[in-house]
Order: C-alpha cells, then structure tokens, then sequence
C-alpha cells in the first residue's frame, strides 16, 4: 500500500482570504470535472449519479484510464474510491481548521496491480507517482484561489439569472424548463424558434447531447425595461476531451417571474471544427 498525505494553508497573509465555502465549491467543481484543476489529468467525465452526494466518474490520469466513486461530505471533504484501474484505493480530500485557520489536506491509499505491496518496485513506483499526485494538490489550491480572484471581481446580476445559468451547466432540463412560461419561445442562435416546454427541451437537449458538458462565465450583465442582456464567455467541454470558449450574448424576457423569451446570439463552429 503507498500512502502519502499532504497539508497546505489556503490563506497565507493574503488581503482577501479564500473562506471554507470557496474551497468546499472548488473540490465540488473538481470532483465533477477535474480537469481544470489537475493538469495531469486528460479526461473526467461523470458516468452515473448514485445519490445527492455520491457519483460514479471515469478519469484519465498520467495515461491510465480509471472509474472512481465520488462521495461528497459537504463542508467537510471528498473521497474518491478507486473501483477500477491499475491503481486502486482511496484518495481523501480534507477542509480543515486551527484557530480559525483553513487547510486543505489530501490523504493517499493506494495499491498497485501487479506490485506486491513492500517491494522495491512498490518503492520505485511511490516515488515516481508522488510528484504527479502531490503536484495535484499545489494544482487544485491554485484553481481555487484563481476562482477566489476571478469572484471579487465577479459582474452584479440578480439571482434568478445567477440560478437559470447554474441549472444550464449543470445539464439539468427539468430546472432549466421550469424556469420558463408554458409558451416560451427561444431562439439559439440560427436555429429555427423552439416554442414550449416540449420544443425547447428537444432542441436544448440536442445540443446537451452533443457535448460533455458546459459552463458559463458572466462577463456583462444589463437590465433595461422588459430585458435582461447577459454578455458571457461560454466554455463547452467537447466529447473529444478537447475544450472550445467562445463568446455569446443573451437576451432574456420575463413574464410572471419567468423567462417567456431567450434569445441567444452565438457562433458554435468553433465548438464543433
């Protein structure tokens, strides 16, 4: 069994500190996509969801493709099981605190098929797989404080609109058309209109399908009488592995608190080149 664990502080003087929540946001943003996090890391797609908190993904790392249960202790840390692959074991992310004082901890347990554990080949493997696994921890903490520094800059726009998009990238369709009125008309760029639940899930789906996932950063956010105009750069992780962004602008209506209208001004041949 090599076991290696790692401590870091998240805030070291810094004049805007990373609270728990930030950290806690970014291992759950990892955990379901880790490749901004892990450059090592060339592929993570989630396979299945068990649970609110726990979820099957497949991985590629350092050039061996592996399938690990994800379960999510919220607030408090992140255990990866390897359940197949040639490394198997557990890796543990932990959120700690000292007198008020974050840390994040990664705790390592891992076995190697075909290397019995306490031979010089175990010890020669350790070695070499310590600075890739080790290097992912400096690498996640650097994600996180760049999501921290990307925040306090982050555009004003009213909740309704920061929880449309955060229902968009998570892919999930019945929140998404929940959010609209029952006739709701959208136009994707030079699509024909879809009109209603029915024809809006179809040709929002399609595009869902297509892709392994995507992402929203808001850049602009304008509200003028009977508009929400949204400026973002939007980040869609291609089946591929590969990932394209390319720039959009949205127009949003609302009626009765919902989005009776959106149209969506964007060039997606990048995306699919």
């Amino acid at each position: 069994m090599i076991t290696l664990e790692r401590s870091i502080p998240v805030n070291t003087g810094s004049a805007s500190p990373i609270t728990r929540e930030e950290v806690w946001k970014g291992l759950v943003l990892k955990a379901d996509n880790a490749l901004p996090f892990v450059p090592a890391m060339t592929w993570c797609k989630v396979l299945n969801r068990e649970g609110p908190n726990v979820f099957v993904r497949e991985i590629e790392f350092r050039g061996d493709r592996m399938k690990e249960r994800v379960t999510l202790d919220p607030q408090k840390s992140v255990t990866f099981e390897r359940i197949e692959g040639p490394v198997l074991g557990t890796i543990r992310n932990f959120i700690d605190e000292e007198k008020g004082q974050l840390s994040l901890r990664f705790a390592f347990q891992l076995s190697v098929k075909g290397i019995e554990a306490g031979t010089p080949a175990e010890r020669e493997y350790a070695a070499k797989m310590e600075t890739s696994y080790l290097g992912a921890v400096d690498s996640t903490l650097n994600a996180i404080r760049k999501l921290h520094d990307e925040g306090a800059g982050q555009v004003r726009a009213p909740a309704w609109l920061k929880q449309y998009y955060a229902d968009v990238d998570a892919q999930n369709m019945k929140a998404f058309l929940a959010h609209h009125t029952d006739d709701a008309r959208v136009l994707f760029g030079n699509n024909p209109a879809a009109i209603g639940h029915e024809q809006i899930g179809g040709a929002i789906g399609g595009l869902w399908s297509a892709i392994d996932g995507l992402s929203h950063r808001m850049v602009n956010v304008w509200e003028v009488p009977g508009n929400t105009v949204l400026e973002a750069a939007v980040t869609y992780h291609r089946k591929d592995g590969k990932s394209v962004t390319v720039p959009c602008v949205s127009i949003l209506q609302r009626r009765d608190d919902k989005v009776s209208e959106l149209r969506v001004h964007i060039d997606l041949a990048p995306v699919f080149a």
